[in-house]
C-alpha cells in the first residue's frame, strides 16, 4: 500500500506572506504540541474528518521564531514547549530531527524543501537569512510582488514541483498585494509502501458506521499480519491502538479505534502527550486481522484560530515584535491557513509470494482490528517519536480515494 502525504501552510502578513507546505518539532516536545493542537482543532472544527500537521505548524512557528522578540517570542516558545532552552539547544535538536527525517531511503520518498521569496529591494536582516539557511536549509529568491500574477505563478510552480504535482496553482494574483514583502515556503512530500502489503483483490464493499443509525458503504481493505497492538481503558472508554509500519519501519501509521459502543468524541477528550506515549510503550506484537477503509482526507484549516487557542496572539497584533526579521515597522501576521491531504489505499501492493504467509497468519489470528466506525490516526517518525500528521476519520471519502469509483469493485 502506498500513501501520499502533502501539507500546505499559507500565512499572510501585512508586509509579509509566509507559506509552509507541510506539513514536528525537535525532540519529544512535538508530541505535546500535537496533543495541544488536536484539542484546539477539536474545539473549533466540527467537520466529519480532520487532518492537520504538527510538523508543518511547528516549522512555520520556528521560522517566525527566528525573527521574533519579546512577548511575541515568548508566546511561541511556550506553545512549542521550549521555555528555558538555550537558542543553540533548540535549533540543534531541530536540525538533527530534520536531517534524520530527510535521509535518502529507497523504501520511501520524503522531500523537505524551504525557500524565502523576497521583494526586490526589501531589507531583511542578514542574520535572519543566515539562520533560515542554517536551520531550515532555505534558499533565497528575489521576486517583484508588484507583479502579483508573475509572483503567484513562480511560487506556485515551486510548490507544485516540491509536492510532486500534488498541490497546483496554489497562489493567484489576488493573494499578493502592494504590502507583500516576503514569502517563506516550506514543502513536504511523503510517499511510501507498507511493510506488510494490502492486496487489491481482497478489498470489498463493507458498511462503515458514521454514527448511530447511519452507515455508508466503503471499500474496505483487509490484511492479516503480525504487528504491535494494544488494548486500553480510560474512564470507562475502551479502545484499541494498532501500529501499521512502512517499509524500513522509519515511519508508521498509528490507528486508535474506540469500541463500537464508544463515541470517538469520548476518546478525543482524553488525548494528551503522556497518553500517546503510553500507547507506543504498552503495545505488544500480536497476530491481527486488520480491516481498514480506503480513504482520503483533505482539509484547509484556519490556523489563526488554533494559534489563538494556544495563546499565540501577539504575532497577529500590529505591535508585535518581529524586529529580528526587519527594521520595518507595523509588520504582523494577518492570516494563517494550513492545507493538507492524506490518502490511504492499496497502491504498491505485491500479491505474489505473499498468499502463503497470509494463510498461515489467518490460522493463528486471535486479535481483530476492524475499523468500520470512526477512528483517530497519526503518522509517526519512529526514531524521534515526532508526529508528522494527525487526524480523525468519521466518514471515509470513498469516491475520492485514489480516483477509484466504488463501482470498480
Amino acid at each position: 500500500m502506498t500513501r501520499t502525504l502533502v501539507g500546505l501552510f499559507l500565512v499572510t502578513l501585512t508586509g509579509f506572506t509566509i507559506t509552509c507546505n507541510a506539513s514536528g518539532l525537535w525532540g519529544d516536545t512535538i508530541t505535546e504540541f500535537a496533543a495541544d493542537l488536536y484539542k484546539a482543532t477539536r474545539s473549533l472544527d466540527k467537520k466529519d474528518n480532520i487532518i492537520f500537521s504538527p510538523l508543518g505548524t511547528s516549522l512555520i512557528l520556528g521560522m517566525i521564531k527566528l525573527g521574533a522578540k519579546g512577548t511575541t517570542l515568548n508566546q511561541i516558545k511556550q506553545a512549542l514547549k521550549l521555555q528555558g532552552n538555550q537558542e543553540s539547544e533548540e535549533f540543534s535538536g531541530l536540525k538533527k530531527l530534520l536531517a534524520v527525517i530527510s535521509e535518502k531511503n529507497k523504501e520511501f520518498t520524503f522531500n523537505l524543501a524551504n525557500a524565502l521569496y523576497l521583494q526586490e529591494g526589501f531589507q531583511v536582516k542578514e542574520q535572519y537569512l543566515h539562520s533560515n539557511k542554517n536551520f531550515f536549509k532555505s534558499s533565497v529568491k528575489l521576486v517583484n510582488f508588484q507583479d502579483s500574477k508573475a509572483s503567484a505563478e513562480t511560487i506556485s510552480a515551486w510548490v507544485e514541483k516540491q509536492t510532486n504535482g500534488k498541490i497546483r496553482n496554489l497562489f493567484s494574483s489576488d493573494d499578493f498585494g502592494p504590502l507583500t514583502k516576503l514569502v517563506l515556503v516550506n514543502a513536504i512530500y511523503f510517499k511510501g509502501e507498507w511493510k506488510n502489503k494490502f492486496h487489491l483483490e481482497e478489498t470489498n464493499m463493507q458498511d462503515f458506521t458514521v454514527k448511530k443509525g447511519l452507515a455508508t458503504s466503503v471499500p474496505m481493505m483487509h490484511l492479516h499480519l503480525t504487528t504491535k497492538l494494544g488494548y486500553f481503558s480510560e474512564k470507562n472508554v475502551n479502545y484499541k491502538v494498532l501500529e501499521l509500519p512502512y517499509k524500513d519501519e522509519m515511519f508508521s501509521l498509528i490507528l486508535t479505534l474506540p469500541s463500537e459502543n464508544v463515541d470517538v468524541e469520548e476518546l478525543e477528550k482524553m488525548i494528551s502527550a503522556p497518553l500517546i506515549k503510553s500507547w507506543i510503550s504498552d503495545m505488544s506484537e500480536e497476530t491481527v486481522e486488520l480491516s481498514l477503509p480506503r480513504f482520503k482526507v483533505e482539509d484547509k484549516i484556519d490556523l489563526k484560530k488554533l494559534l489563538f487557542h494556544l495563546n499565540i496572539t501577539e504575532i497577529f497584533n500590529q505591535n508585535c515584535d518581529l524586529s529580528g526579521i526587519t527594521d520595518s515597522h507595523n509588520i504582523y501576521i494577518s492570516k494563517v491557513v494550513q492545507k493538507i491531504s492524506i490518502e490511504i489505499n492499496e497502491e504498491g501492493s505485491e500479491a505474489a509470494a505473499a498468499s502463503g504467509m497470509q494463510a498461515a497468519a489467518m490460522s493463528m489470528t486471535h486479535h481483530s482490528f476492524i475499523a468500520d466506525h470512526p477512528f483517530l490516526f497519526f503518522i509517526r517518525h519512529n526514531q524521534s517519536g515526532s508526529i508528522l500528521f494527525m487526524g480523525k476519520v468519521t466518514n471515509p471519502n470513498v469516491k475520492a480515494a485514489n480516483g477509484r469509483d466504488v463501482e470498480s469493485l
